[in-house]
């Protein structure tokens, strides 16, 4: 089995666990972040039919249905789903949710007007080839002229950070060449602990932490045509302020993902 399909594995496993299915049950009453509002009335047409790629509990799923629009919600974690299945039969919604990998859809061809990764959910997925493939099964689905949205936290160069970056730095390219073992596969690899009601948990998260340079070469390599790239802050100064789960929570920089959107 490859670094990256362990790696799979264990990131399935992690979003499986108890604590996390109680975290993601209380998560899909959020609903959608102003910023997400701001830029789905912008971008999608009023009731297109949208893949929410990486849906989890249905944060997103749920209010984009109740809005009108036609949307398939779908997750690698069979326990995501589970759980989405579950809040929608208890409001009582009619919404379909599918189990499937975002580097191998088994939807058609442009078969759908827009899609939605949201909360950094494509930058979950281990290694740089796949996450080049994910955008291009995502291109590939939508019609010509469908708008793709997503997010991703920045890599910041801070003085902060240098050091914290530093050893990444080794790790990736003198370590991991040396024939050490090395769990990160990419350089701005990251695995950090979870929290929940304030509590440190066991479980570690995976997340890849890129540059918008590269993000953007991913995107081009993809098919896709950049329409919009913006931090958080500058489409709602209040997600910005309130944004959950930062990284590295001394460091405003790093509170305020990138929104990134596209058009085939």
């Amino acid at each position: 089995m490859s670094d990256t399909s362990i790696l799979q594995k264990e990131i399935i496993e992690e979003f499986s666990s108890p604590v996390v299915e109680e975290k993601y049950l209380s998560i899909a009453e959020n609903g959608l972040w102003e910023s997400e509002e701001k830029l789905i009335e912008r971008y999608f047409t009023k009731g297109s039919n949208i893949l929410d790629v990486g849906c989890g509990s249905g944060r997103t799923t749920i209010p984009l249905h109740e809005a009108g629009y036609q949307v398939v919600g779908l997750d690698i974690t069979p326990k995501m789903i589970q759980i989405a299945k579950k809040v929608a039969s208890s409001k009582n919604l009619d919404i379909k949710y599918q189990v499937g990998d975002a580097t191998k859809l088994q939807l058609e061809s442009d078969s759908f007007d827009n899609a939605l990764f949201a909360n950094n959910g494509w930058t979950q997925i281990p290694g740089k080839e796949n996450r080049l493939q994910a955008l291009k099964e995502i291109h590939r689905i939508l019609k010509k002229g469908g708008h793709f949205i997503f997010t991703a936290n920045k890599r910041y160069y801070t003085l902060g950070y240098f050091l914290f970056w530093s050893k990444q730095f080794i790790k990736s390219f003198i370590l991991k060449p040396l024939g050490f073992k090395v769990k990160e596969i990419d350089f701005g690899d990251l695995f950090y602990h979870r929290r929940y009601r304030g509590k440190k948990l066991n479980q570690k998260q995976f997340i890849h932490i890129g540059t918008i340079e590269e993000v953007k070469k991913q995107i081009k390599e993809a098919g896709f045509q950049l329409m919009y790239c913006a931090p958080m802050g500058e489409i709602s100064k209040t997600d910005a302020e309130n944004m959950e789960g930062t990284l590295f929570p001394n460091d405003d920089a790093y509170k305020s993902p990138i929104f990134y959107v596209c058009r085939k």
